[in-house]
C-alpha cells in the first residue's frame, strides 16, 4: 500500500514541480553523481573566472528522525493536495511503535514520537518534500544541492569577505 501511496505521490510532486531540481535523492533518472558533477562544474566555473569558491557540506544527523511531522503535513496542503491522501499519509505517521532487537533480545515497544519510519519507501518522498523549505533560508546567489539529508551549500567571488557574508 505504501508503494501505491509513494507512486502517486511521487507522480503528483515531480508533475507539479514541488520537489527542487537539485535534489537528487531516491529521484529517477538521478544520482550522486549529479551532486558530484554540479559541485565540480561550480569549482571550474570559479577558477576560469579568477574567483574563490567556498563550499560547506552538510550531513544532516537524525534527519528522519527529527522531521516534523506538522510540517509535513503543511507542506502537502500547501502543495494543493487534499482528500484521502493526505488523510492516509496522517495515519501513517501518527501512532507508531517501533522496538529493538539485540541479539535475540526484543525492547518493550517504544512510541515514536516525531519523524519517519525508518526504512519505509513513503518517508524518503516525505523527507525530500519537507527538505525542501530550507532552500527557502538562503541568501540569493548561493548555489545548493541536496542529495536527501545531504546538503551543499556553495559561493563563488573574488572577495573572501563577500563570500563569508553570503554563507
Amino acid at each position: 500500500m505504501e508503494r501505491m501511496i509513494n507512486n502517486r505521490l511521487v507522480w503528483y510532486l515531480e508533475r507539479n514541480k514541488l520537489i527542487t531540481p537539485t535534489q537528487s535523492g531516491f529521484r529517477k533518472g538521478r544520482s550522486t553523481t549529479d551532486q558530484l558533477v554540479r559541485s565540480e562544474t561550480l569549482t571550474r566555473e570559479g577558477f576560469i573566472q579568477k574567483q574563490h569558491v567556498t563550499a560547506i557540506f552538510f550531513d544532516l544527523e537524525k534527519a528522519y528522525d527529527t522531521t516534523w511531522e506538522y510540517g509535513i503535513m503543511k507542506d502537502l496542503h500547501d502543495a494543493g493536495l487534499r482528500g484521502r491522501l493526505p488523510l492516509f499519509i496522517a495515519a501513517f505517521l501518527s501512532d507508531r511503535k517501533f522496538q529493538l532487537i539485540i541479539c535475540v533480545t526484543y525492547s518493550k515497544l517504544l512510541d515514536q514520537e516525531m519523524g519517519v519510519p525508518q526504512g519505509s519507501i513513503l518517508s524518503v518522498t516525505l523527507f525530500c518534500l519537507k527538505i525542501n523549505s530550507i532552500l527557502k533560508a538562503l541568501c540569493p546567489g548561493v548555489e545548493f544541492s541536496l542529495y536527501v539529508d545531504n546538503f551543499l551549500v556553495c559561493y563563488r567571488s573574488k572577495h573572501i569577505h563577500i563570500i563569508e557574508r553570503h554563507l
